[in-house]
């Protein structure tokens, strides 16, 4: 889930074609990047407006994880934006490497 605003280039795109994709990974300070594990999340996206019946519950839980976000999350142009991954790519490391359902990736 995340929070965009109508202006963005990104909302924009996405609302011409809800295909996305997130990478995901935190190398560490040293040795070779492409060494550590990383995820590769395709996803569709779905905008929720102000005014639709889960807008305030989700509203709600994105203020839990970022409360500063209460400066600009009630704006008109900004949407909640909820991500369904569609599958995924987890790279563990040199030779490690799965292709995930949407199974593997929920709870």
């Amino acid at each position: 889930m995340s929070l965009i605003s109508d202006l963005s280039a990104h909302a924009r795109a996405l609302q011409v074609n809800p295909s996305g994709a997130l990478l995901v990974g935190e190398p560490g300070e040293k040795g070779d990047p492409l060494t550590h594990p990383r995820l590769s999340l395709k996803a569709r996206a779905r905008f929720v407006r102000h005014g639709e019946a889960e807008h305030a519950s989700l509203a709600a839980r994105y203020l839990e994880q970022r409360p500063k976000a209460k400066l600009y999350i009630g704006f008109g142009d900004f949407s909640i934006v909820v991500f369904s991954p569609v599958s995924g790519l987890l790279n563990g490391g040199f030779g490690k490497a799965f292709a995930l359902t949407p199974g593997d990736l929920l709870d």
